[in-house]
Formats: C-alpha cells, structure tokens, sequence
C-alpha cells in the first residue's frame, strides 16, 4: 500500500493540481498563454513521435496504426486530472498489457477476465501477510520462467522458419546454383582451381613465403571483391590487417593458408559468405558467391 502511494503521489506531482483560486487580472493573460503551450506541446511531441514512427518497417507500421495510436492517446489525455486512482490505475494497466502482449505473441493462451478478476481480489483484500504475498510472488515467478521457456522456443521457432524460408526463396535457389555452376566451370577450365572439404574453391597464383596465416594469425591484405558477373562489390589497394576469426567463414578459411607475399583467388559460396540474408548495401543477394583477389603483403602467424 506505501509504495502505491507513493506512485499516486508521483501521478499528482506530474499531472498538477486544480486550484479554485487565482487572480481575476491575469485571467486573459494566462489563458493566451495556456493556448500557446498548449499548442506547443502537441506539435513538439508529435513531431517527435512522427519522426520515430517513420522510421520503423513497414510491418510495425501496420501493426501500430496511427488512428490507433491517436485514440488511445486522446483517451489519457482527456481524462480528468483530478482522477488520481483512475490515472494510476490506467499506469499499471499498461504495464500488465505489456506482459499479456509478449505471452500471446509467443503462443500462450491468456485469460484476460481471469487475469483482472485474480487482480482484483488480490487488491480489494482489507490485509495481507507477508507470508502470503512472498507465495503469491514465488508461484508467479516458477510459472513466469516456464512461460519463459514456451517464449525462447518459439521465438526459435519464428527465426527457424524464418530462415527456412530464405533458403527456399527463388533467389537464393537461383544464386546457388549459380555458383555451383560458376565454379563448376571454372574449375573445368583451370585445374590450379582446388576445393577444400567446407566447400570453398581456391586457386594459389603466387605461394609466398614463410609461415601461414593460421586461424589465430593476421596478415595486411590487398583485396577486390566482385560477384559472378564481375560486379566489384569492395576493394582495398592500400592495404588493411584482417584476422580470419573476424571475416566471413570462407574468406577466413582461405586468409589462414596465405604466407607473406602470397596471391590467391577465392570463391567463396554463399553459404560461406554472407548466407540467406546475403548483405543489401553491397548489392550482394541471398546465398550468392564472392569472388576475392587477396595479395597478403605481410603476415603475422597465429600462435
């Protein structure tokens, strides 16, 4: 009971008071002043949120529409500040919709009307034991892990299907078996083309010397990297330090191989590259092939 008196007391330092008094000669004065911010604050505040809100996808869009968002927003709003109890009620509403939200989201079943009939009486109660409130609590918080446990595995569930139906999307059908092709042919052309077991194709044009790479190494590289058609995606003729732990899998693979001074070609499939969800802002498609031209100008070896 303190601590809700407490949230009603910080529910009336943030929502004012009414005062029956005041002074008559400043009346118009005010009054043109309450309009002033009274505008103020609704355009501040909704241009914000309009500039938050434009932001988000297009599905978040459709779930959060903004007639919606208009109506319950009116709703607090026009309500009458004098009303503490309800206002704080609305506060803790919020907050259990919240909670109800994630667990429908996740597949649970919940009873809206047993949830405010359990609250209810628990409230209404004249008094309480501490006893009574600590089992009330350690019930809620075994059932609240167990509804945990049902959330992680959907969301997996979610992610699973997620990606099941990137793989199975015609364009990373078609980049797939493009690749395979790609590097099916030129491998027919050029026997110095091999294939390692992980499925990355790598063709050694200059040895090197000295120690490799390795998986716990680094080396300064030269690089361009282009997509089947010859499309260059990135490059870098300065020279940069890589570390195979901190690039995609088969550029790593192959950047463990390489000595000082070394030159390959890689090709490097889709699902050792950038996978299903490919990487838009460098044009590279779900599950398609790069292919990299790596000089390492200077090696250091892993450990």
């Amino acid at each position: 009971m303190k601590k809700l008196l407490m949230v009603c007391g910080v529910a009336a330092m943030m929502l004012g008071t009414t005062s029956c008094g005041g002074n008559s000669s400043s009346s118009a004065d005010n009054n043109g002043f309450g309009d002033s911010i009274s505008t103020a604050l609704g355009t501040s505040n909704g241009a914000r949120l309009a500039s938050d809100y434009n932001t988000l996808p297009e599905d978040q869009k459709k779930m959060l529409k903004k007639d919606d968002i208009l109506r319950g927003f009116k709703q607090v709003i026009m309500t009458d500040t004098t009303q503490q109890g309800y206002l704080t009620g609305l506060s803790f509403g919020m907050q259990i919709a919240g909670q109800l939200y994630r667990y429908e989201q996740a597949g649970i079943k919940v009873d809206r009307n047993k949830v405010y009939d359990a609250y209810a009486k628990a409230f209404m109660t004249d008094s309480i034991s501490p006893e009574e409130l600590q089992k009330a609590q350690m019930e809620f918080q075994l059932l609240a892990q167990q509804a945990q446990q049902k959330m992680m595995e959907y969301y997996k569930q979610q992610e699973e299907a997620a990606r099941a139906a990137k793989e199975n999307s015609p364009e990373a059908k078609e980049n797939t078996e493009k690749g395979a092709a790609f590097v099916k042919d030129a491998m027919a052309k050029d026997p110095a083309i091999k294939l390692s077991d992980s499925g990355l194709a790598y063709k050694v044009v200059t040895e090197g010397t000295g120690e490799p790479v390795g998986k716990d190494g680094s080396a300064v590289i030269k690089y361009t990297g282009k997509l089947i058609d010859g499309t260059v995606f990135d490059s870098n003729d300065q020279g940069i330090s890589m570390n195979p732990a901190r690039v995609v899998p088969g550029f790593g693979e192959g950047l463990s191989m390489m000595k000082k001074g070394g030159k390959y070609v890689l090709y490097i499939p889709g699902n050792l590259a950038y996978g299903v969800d490919g990487n838009p802002q460098a044009g590279i498609g779900p599950n398609a092939m790069l292919v990299f031209e790596v000089e390492a100008t200077d090696v250091t070896p892993g450990k």
